[in-house]
């Protein structure tokens, strides 16, 4: 895998409004650092999003493999 792909879970993103309007739910931050900056930590690979249209451009999807996961996960090493 080259990279992990974060994508918006529709169930759960209407709930984080208004922090969803402007960045997918793998961008929010849970302390210093967002879920996103989390999982490359963690994991060591580089991280790419799927997101609704209008938030895509500024939050790239990065072409080759990848593995996707839900973007409300919060990375552990349990869950490695």
């Amino acid at each position: 895998m080259e990279n992990l792909l974060l994508f918006d879970d529709p169930s759960i993103r209407g709930a984080l409004l208004p922090f969803t309007f402007t960045r997918p739910i793998a961008a929010i931050r849970i302390g210093i650092l967002t879920i996103a900056e989390k999982w490359e930590k963690i994991s060591g690979k580089e991280v790419s999003y799927l997101t609704q249209d209008y938030l895509q451009e500024k939050y790239p999807r990065k072409e080759g493999a990848a593995l996707a996961i839900n973007g409300g996960l919060i990375p552990s090493q349990d869950l490695l």
